[in-house]
């Protein structure tokens, strides 16, 4: 009997921790996705090389705008100087300063490279473009990690909900045994059978509860918050209608955040093409300036000299043979675009195939899950009919006992099942780029 008790004590100090939960807000799959995009960390880093590649995205940086620079210099100079004139005359100065000022503004501006100014400009267009789609990507993934481990946490929940019930069930067939023991009617076999079933029982609580602990604490990571932070979550496993196969691979192809970069990838291919082929023709360059010079000296012919005034020139320059540099940067160019589309094709196979075999999955599992739903219903009926004949004597423990054993494992199925449907759902909506927030 005092294990009896002990037995009863570890058996209310697990109903206090379970229950403990219930007093918690619950924390629905809407605001852990919005506190995740919120606080993690990888999105950030992510809009930040969004606002890099928006920051070089520039006409300037493309190299359509002009270069405009200025100098100024200011000389002084003092020598001992000796200066013989055609005329026979001679000069001589000791400690002669010499001052000398220059100053321009000067323009360079490139009016034509053979058009990788505008392929430039594309690229960088389109490289900000991928980052925003960069972007989208790392929030789909973590959205779909999010709700893994939610519904993760939910099927853990139901595990431990129904660990209890059957516990339940044992300790009720427990305190029956031990009543008959007493009236003489029942054996002392039979309680020490029973008080296992509650052992096995608790003992596997324990664990379903260590692992919905470690479950939470891998979703507060995700969610960017305090892994201790204690929340539980709402318990329904809401099922969405799905478009048939055809129309979730035609959206794949279209939608997946995979496919969106690799398209990206290959369009900047073609504005590298584009930039290699520059070189093949010339190179105009324009400059202009203005200048200011000023210079005075002691002795000399001339005292002092000033001048000032605009200038403006134009070059064209053409790269005659480069070392068939020319040829290396075109072939390579192209080999780029075409790795790149090789990848796609590959991707686009194997979406179609990854989505086939999840969306007969799929089908399958709403038919087990009907199935396993009237198994529960038939599951309960024989346990409580079973508990009926136990006390009327006309059924053993044993009878009992593998009741519960049934019913218990019955509704762990259909929990797998409706996980494994949820899962292979949201799977299914990630791979077709179908918004999951």
């Amino acid at each position: 009997m005092k294990s009896l008790r002990h037995i009863g004590q570890l058996l209310f100090f697990l109903f206090c921790v379970v229950q403990n939960g219930f007093s918690q807000d619950i924390l629905t799959l809407e605001e852990a996705i919005q506190t995740g995009l919120e606080n993690s960390y990888n999105i950030r880093i992510s809009r930040n090389n969004e606002a890099i590649a928006g920051n070089s995205n520039t006409y300037g940086n493309a190299g359509f705008l002009p270069q405009i620079s200025t100098t100024a210099n200011l000389t002084y100079s003092n020598s001992n100087t000796v200066q013989k004139l055609f005329s026979g005359d001679e000069r001589r100065a000791t400690g002669a300063g010499n001052t000398s000022l220059r100053t321009g503004l000067f323009l360079n501006w490139t009016a034509f490279d053979g058009f990788a100014m505008f392929a430039v400009k594309e690229r960088l267009d389109l490289q900000e473009q991928r980052s925003q789609a960069f972007t989208r990507r790392a929030m789909h993934d973590l959205v779909t990690q999010i709700q893994n481990v939610y519904y993760g946490i939910v099927r853990i929940r139901q595990q431990v909900d129904i660990r209890e019930q059957s516990l339940q069930l044992n300790r009720d067939l427990q305190e029956l045994a031990d009543a008959k023991l007493k009236i003489g009617t029942g054996t002392a076999l039979q309680v020490l059978q029973t008080t296992n079933l509650v052992n096995a029982d608790s003992s596997a609580l324990l664990n379903q509860i260590d692992q919905l602990n470690q479950a939470k604490i891998s979703l507060n990571r995700m969610m960017g918050r305090d892994p201790q932070t204690v929340f539980v979550v709402s318990p329904d496993v809401p099922q969405t209608l799905l478009p048939n196969l055809n129309e979730l691979t035609e959206l794949a192809i279209q939608q997946n955040h995979d496919v969106k970069l690799l398209q990206y990838d290959e369009q900047i291919a073609l504005t590298q093409i584009k930039e290699a082929r520059s070189v093949l023709y010339p190179q105009v360059d324009i400059n202009a300036g203005y200048n200011y010079n000023y210079s005075k000296a002691e002795i000399g012919f001339a005292l002092s000299n000033r001048s000032f005034g605009p200038s403006i020139g134009m070059g064209i320059s053409y790269n005659i043979f480069p070392g068939r540099n020319i040829k290396k940067d075109l072939d390579n160019a192209e080999l780029f675009k075409q790795n790149v589309l090789l990848s796609r094709e590959e991707l686009e196979e194997d979406l179609r195939a990854d989505l086939a075999i999840l969306y007969q999955d799929y089908i399958a599992l709403q038919e087990l899950l009907a199935l396993e739903r009237r198994n529960v219903v038939t599951a309960e009926r024989n346990t409580s009919l079973a508990r009926q004949l136990y006390r009327s004597g006309r059924a053993t423990n044993f009878d009992v006992r593998e009741a519960i054993l049934t019913e218990t494992q019955v509704k762990d199925r259909l929990s797998d099942v409706q996980y494994r449907q949820k899962i292979t759902e949201i799977q299914l909506k990630s791979l077709a780029g179908i918004p999951l927030y």
